[in-house]
Order: structure tokens, then sequence, then C-alpha cells
């Protein structure tokens, strides 16, 4: 395997995402793309990621590969990288070369892999009522006041008539709402942890928009594509069920 990588941001996004969810990633490579799926150790959320071969400025995959990355290792290397940095990965058996240059300044690394590695589970398939698209940047306010002022981890969603109401949860004894104009008409109500969703902050060198999938009391799905369809990042929540 040899991938070369020269749009570092939109590499580390991922990473930035799920750096401190698991231990153990697995690269599963074939001639189309990089792919990577995992379920985070609190069992909360499921994150996955497709970066196609046209994505990388040279890739080299034999038929099929299977990289185990250390998570914390490779993570800790990769932060360092610069935007105009190239980086470069190549495996053997049992270690993973990493190369980080610009002009004339080369760093060189080697890490081992992991080696034993459980199968991720694939996520349920759910009749959603409807999905639209929002702006990363209009969800951040509405994660800063139901944390800091409101204190609640709750980030509950109505929508209806092509509106998206981001409110309080009914126990909190200070009432929030944000409405969000969205183009189109679903009717759905879902609490995830807003943490969560204030994570995806993290992919906007990707993309500033997300689509959110949506239905009553069930897994909020997300999905974050890049302008050039060659970079997908996928994720899925747990929903957190409300008293009346």
């Amino acid at each position: 395997m040899l991938l070369k990588i020269c749009d570092v941001d939109s590499f580390k996004a991922f990473f930035d995402l799920i750096y401190d969810s698991t231990n153990i990633v697995e690269l599963k490579l074939d001639q189309e793309a990089c792919r990577m799926s995992l379920l985070n150790d609190s069992h909360v959320c499921f994150y996955e990621c497709e970066y196609q071969s046209d994505f990388f400025v040279e890739y080299q995959v034999d038929n099929i590969e299977s990289v185990l990355l250390f998570v914390a290792d490779f993570y800790n290397i990769i932060k360092t990288a610069k935007s105009s940095d190239m980086i470069e990965l190549s495996t053997n058996d049992y270690s993973l070369k990493i190369v980080i240059e610009h002009d004339y300044n080369r760093r060189v690394f080697n890490i081992p892999l992991a080696e034993d590695y459980g199968d991720t589970p694939t996520p349920p398939s759910l009749a959603y009522n409807g999905s639209f698209t929002v702006s990363l940047k209009d969800l951040k306010q509405p994660c800063v006041d139901l944390d800091k002022i409101i204190k609640t981890d709750r980030f509950k969603m109505i929508t209806r008539q092509g509106e998206l109401y981001i409110v309080s949860p009914n126990d909190s004894m200070t009432k929030y709402e944000q409405l969000i104009p969205i183009d189109a008409d679903v009717a759905a109500c879902s609490i995830v942890n807003l943490h969560y969703i204030n994570d995806l902050q993290k992919l906007s060198k990707i993309n500033n928009n997300v689509e959110l999938f949506i239905g009553d009391d069930i897994p909020v799905s997300w999905q974050i594509v890049d302008c050039s369809g060659v970079i997908t990042v996928k994720g899925l929540i747990a929903p957190i069920m409300e008293e009346e």
C-alpha cells in the first residue's frame, strides 16, 4: 500500500472526529477507495467514511488490503501536519511508515500496526420521516446555548413545514427555541446528545453543510460529502428518550 495525500486538512478531519472514540480503526482499501467504519466505545455513535482513490495524489493498492491502526499513535503524528504538507503512507507486514514532507523538510515515523480487531457492527436500516440539509454554522450556536446557558446535554429537534426548531428538553427550567428554515417538509421529533452534533464542526474542512435524516425517537443519521464528491463521511447517533 502506498498513499500520498496533499489535501491534509480533509484527511485529518475524520480523525479529528474519531480520535478519542476508539483505540483501533481498520482501513479497508481496494482499488476504488479507502474506507473506515467504527462504533464508538460508548456504543452511542457509528462513524463511516470513504476517501475515493481520486482523492489521493498517488494511490497504490493491490487487490484488497486491511490496515489496523492504533488511532492515538496515528493521530498524534498526522495532527502535526500543516495544510501545505504532503503525507505519504506505506505499509509492511508489521508497521506503518508515515512521511510528512514540505519542500526539503522531511519527517519520517514508523508505528506498529495492531493485530487483533473485532468486526464493526453494521448499523440498522431505519425508516426515516425525511431528510434536510443544514449549515454546520447554524448548528453551532444552539449547541453553545443549550450547553452553556440551558445547562443540558440534550439536542432536541422538531421539524415541520420547512422549519427546524431546536428546543430545550421538557424538564429544563429555562426554556429555549431556535428556528432554522430548511428546504424540506419533514415532520419529526428527535433528541440526541448535543456534543455529538457539535462534533460535526470538525468536518467543516470537508463541507460546511450536513444532511440530517430524522424520524420520531429513532437514531439520527447524518452525511457530509465534499464538493467534488470524492469524500463521504456518515454517522448515526443513538436517540435519547424524553419523559413527558
